[in-house]
């Protein structure tokens, strides 16, 4: 698609908020939490040093209302922390020593946005601080974009005009078999970049996610998607009386506009002049493709998709050693009480016995009334009736992951084994089986 086409053809566009950067206003409660945190992380790497592991950030794990997070290290005073699926990043500050204005610190990741939707995220993290802050939430960063289904190689660092001769100033321009792959233009506070998404995702861990998204968005996957994204810092925004995530949901769209206004892609054919410069270029009209831009910047779809929270926290919880070791506890007193003895015998019986249940479930597969949707093999047929209780709550708890994350496997199929399973387990008395992790 060149130049001329794009004019014509009007391409599809889904406007969103990229990156969301914001700080939470801690209460009195909040040195509870931070305490915490640094005890679990003080403990988990203990376990490690205790028998002389050498062990990375991403190794430590801690939990926050019972949702687990990776440790990703400290830095600019901050203990910073990335949910087990990757939704977000959170830090967190020592206030008696880092005596800075807020305590908590949040960076929404894609993973986050485009899956569960901006406002859920945001919901999700709300009630996960609910009692360590005050629900103010002052932004730091945003980017506002626009991905546009068309082939925008065609464009240039020299079709733009600024608003202040500081945005133009600065720009980065790189260049593929002569057709434009990326654009910066700018710096901080105030950026634009301009850049061919799809090339992005070749070998990025987004790409399903992302190719998802757009297909439910109604983008054509054999075709080219461009990202139009505007950087804007705490600096730049605040003068359009933003300071809060709540001010920037309710005034996204007219910043948007304004930052096409500030950073103009303009039509070099409506100059009359034979010479172009910085003087003509400002009277040229703006190009059709910004105009376009700014009518089709809406977010009511974008924020609209909202996913189950009790979904997602219980997709996050993991089985910690701390939770682990409370249950094996209190199995110590029981048996303490009825004399039997808990010793290092005791636990290799419990291990063999555990291997050989293990070795005995591995060989289980799923029977899909015939085939596997994705090979004419047979697939050998589960009686349920032969499992004891463990292999039966593992096997719900393999159906309900294999429907969750969207199974090859026929879902009606799953559906179907897994009311099965249900009624079988209430038949032994079972109403509400463990959530069992191996």
């Amino acid at each position: 698609m060149n130049e001329k086409n794009i004019i014509h053809n009007i391409p599809k566009t889904i406007s969103g908020i990229d990156t969301l950067y914001y700080f939470y206003e801690s209460n009195d409660s909040y040195d509870d939490l931070f305490l915490d945190v640094i005890d679990q992380l003080d403990e988990a790497k203990g376990r490690f040093e205790k028998r002389d592991i050498s062990y990375s950030n991403r190794d430590i794990k801690i939990q926050i209302n019972k949702q687990a997070f990776t440790f990703n290290g400290k830095a600019q005073g901050f203990f910073w922390f990335t949910h087990i699926d990757e939704y977000f990043t959170i830090g967190f500050k020592d206030r008696l020593t880092n005596r800075g204005l807020n305590d908590i610190q949040l960076q929404l990741n894609a993973n986050g946005i485009y899956t569960l939707g901006l406002k859920t995220l945001i919901k999700y993290i709300d009630d996960l601080l609910i009692d360590y802050t005050s629900g103010h939430k002052p932004l730091t960063r945003v980017d506002l974009n626009i991905f546009v289904q068309a082939d925008l190689s065609w464009i240039s660092k020299d079709m733009f005009v600024a608003r202040k001769r500081s945005y133009t100033s600065i720009f980065k321009e790189i260049a593929n078999k002569h057709q434009l792959q990326t654009l910066y233009i700018g710096k901080k506070p105030f950026l634009l970049r301009l850049y061919n998404k799809i090339e992005e995702l070749h070998n990025s861990k987004k790409k399903e996610m992302m190719f998802e998204y757009f297909l439910n968005n109604g983008f054509d996957s054999l075709e080219n998607v461009f990202n139009i994204e505007f950087e804007m810092h705490r600096d730049y925004f605040k003068a359009f009386k933003i300071d809060t995530v709540d001010d920037l949901l309710q005034r996204a769209e007219l910043l948007f506009q304004d930052c096409l206004n500030a950073i103009r892609l303009v039509d070099l054919s409506t100059i009359t002049d034979n010479t172009i410069d910085s003087k003509n270029k400002n009277r040229a009209l703006t190009h059709p493709l910004w105009e376009h831009l700014g009518t089709s910047y809406k977010l009511n779809n974008f924020l609209a998709l909202e996913a189950p929270l009790e979904r997602i926290k219980r997709k996050s919880y993991i089985y910690t050693i701390q939770e682990a070791m409370e249950e094996q506890y209190a199995l110590a007193k029981k048996a303490y009480i009825h004399n039997i003895e808990v010793d290092e015998q005791f636990y290799n019986e419990v291990l063999g016995f555990y291997r050989r249940k293990k070795s005995k479930y591995k060989d289980l597969t799923f029977n899909t009334e015939d085939k596997n949707a994705n090979s004419n093999e047979p697939l050998r047929k589960i009686n349920i009736k032969e499992l004891d209780n463990l292999e039966l709550e593992k096997y719900l708890f393999t159906l309900e992951e294999d429907m969750n994350n969207y199974s090859d496997l026929d879902l009606g199929m799953l559906i179907k084994r897994h009311q099965l399973v249900h009624l079988e387990l209430k038949s032994r008395g079972i109403n509400k089986p463990l959530e069992c992790v191996f």
